[in-house]
């Protein structure tokens, strides 16, 4: 499957690593299937793959509220189990029995519930498999930025919900996992406070960096799944709020935004100074000849590999913290830090006018993603993999 989007990068770069010393079997639930370049590329680091293709991975909220119901009354958080997928549950039974890994690596804690209870692993395989846990963010984090960010009382109830729900769905299935991979270290602390077994997974960008050109067409850059409600209220404050005041200063400044368009974006089209680029499959135009990178986050958790993205590529970032939340890199140094409307727009108009900040900071970017983020640290990852295997 292509390489859009930063679960999907985090989860190639897994598999690639581990492909090293293992031998393989991923099943994915998938809103598409992968394409015969990507099965090639599985096929290469010999990786059997099985995919699970459900139109359930994008379903909306409003379009099956009787899931939703059945759902709670059964105290499960929507956010999992809305893909939940029987046929996909009913295999992974099938390829354990037939496969009878020694390791299973579940990636994010929503595949929890494709996860077979202990007492019946150890039943069938006659032996206590090692479970480990790929942990790409901590859900009730998520709902409560969430739910701080948003005025509409159904939607604060909603959120509360889902919230308590994920809760108490981490507190049951966190502990099955005999270690569990974080993606930051603020979150492995948080982890650590209530799991033994808990380490940092460094955060590897695996993909090729762009052409960088002297000649910046792009103002203002966003890359991102517009679906995934972080990204979707992102656009809108940063649209809404923050490039108005950008524009009473500079009214050419425009924002380019790469995703697949989400419904609930489309009024934004009517604005001249936002444009929607859609899905791209090489973004290597946008990358190279962008002035800046925003990330105007103000819900979601976990770490934003489309921040890997500007820093790899050296384009000047302006961000909250949120959005850069879990990665080392300092204000005035690697990005420009606003929380405000006002400081927001201060900072995307003041590295637009200068071309020194920008490639000073630009510089700054690529050595601190060179030291910390590059294929190499993929060694510490596989060696604290083995090091868990061998104390198991």
């Amino acid at each position: 499957m292509p390489l859009d989007g930063g679960g999907r990068i985090k989860t190639f770069n897994t598999i690639s690593c581990l492909s090293k010393k293992f031998d393989i079997y991923a099943i994915f639930v998938s809103e598409r299937l992968g394409d015969k370049h990507s099965q090639n590329i599985f096929n290469e680091m010999g990786v059997e793959v099985k995919i699970f293709k459900t139109d359930i991975m994008k379903e909306s909220i409003k379009k099956n509220y009787p899931k939703l119901f059945w759902n709670y009354l059964q105290l499960r958080p929507h956010f999992v189990y809305q893909y939940r997928h029987l046929p996909a549950i009913k295999f992974i039974r099938k390829a354990i029995v037939s496969w009878r890994p020694d390791i299973i690596h579940v990636d994010h804690i929503n595949s929890s519930q494709f996860l077979p209870k202990r007492k019946w692993l150890i039943k069938t395989l006659g032996k206590n498999p090692i479970c480990i846990l790929e942990n790409h963010n901590i859900n009730h984090l998520l709902f409560r930025t969430r739910f701080k960010e948003t005025n509409q009382l159904i939607r604060k109830i909603y959120l509360l919900l889902e919230g308590c729900l994920n809760y108490l769905y981490g507190l049951v299935n966190y502990p099955r996992y005999d270690h569990i991979f974080s993606i930051s270290d603020e979150e492995t602390k948080y982890l650590k406070k209530y799991y033994r077994s808990v380490s940092t997974q460094p955060l590897v960008y695996p993909l090729p960096k762009s052409s960088n050109k002297k000649k910046k067409i792009y103002d203002i850059l966003f890359i991102g799944y517009l679906d995934w409600p972080p990204n979707e209220v992102a656009i809108k404050w940063f649209s809404l709020k923050i490039l108005p005041l950008v524009s009473q200063q500079i009214p050419k400044a425009k924002l380019h935004v790469i995703g697949e368009i989400n419904n609930k974006l489309l009024f934004l089209k009517n604005n001249k100074n936002v444009i929607f680029h859609g899905y791209q499959k090489d973004l290597n135009p946008f990358l190279g000849a962008s002035k800046i990178f925003v990330l105007p986050f103000k819900t979601g958790s976990g770490v934003r590999i489309k921040a890997l993205t500007a820093l790899q590529n050296g384009i000047p970032i302006v961000s909250t913290k949120l959005g850069v939340e879990g990665l080392k890199i300092k204000n005035n140094k690697e990005y420009l830090l606003a929380e405000s409307e006002q400081k927001f727009a201060q900072c995307v108009i003041k590295l637009l006018e200068d071309d020194i900040l920008r490639d000073k900071i630009s510089t700054a970017q690529r050595e601190y993603f060179y030291k910390n983020h590059t294929i190499e640290k993929n060694t510490d990852y596989l060696d604290k993999y083995l090091e868990i295997c061998r104390i198991k």
